[in-house]
């Protein structure tokens, strides 16, 4: 995050699982992780996000069970839902 303002400022930064393939039962989007930054007037600064492994799964009504989602994932950051800055693909996925 970088802090384009003359002020110091706070963000919360909210991480998101898109899959490739979306359709079906499975949302378009799903939130992963958040985490709260600061930043001072003109600073870049990066913060890690775990993200909930749970985002990346549905579960299996049938077998009883948490499957991945099939077609692999997008992770996606920005300041919400409707606000994505960054998109990349999930490695390893």
């Amino acid at each position: 995050m970088t802090n384009t303002g003359d002020r110091p400022g706070r963000e919360i930064v909210q991480v998101y699982l898109a899959p490739r393939e979306p359709g079906g039962e499975h949302p378009a989007r799903v939130l992963a992780g958040f985490a709260a930054v600061q930043a001072g007037p003109g600073e870049t600064v990066e913060v890690p996000v775990a993200l909930a492994r749970r985002a990346a799964e549905y579960w299996d009504a049938d077998e009883h069970a948490w499957r991945p989602v099939p077609g692999g994932h997008d992770v996606q950051a920005g300041r919400s839902y409707a606000d994505v800055r960054l998109s990349a693909p999930l490695p390893g996925a």
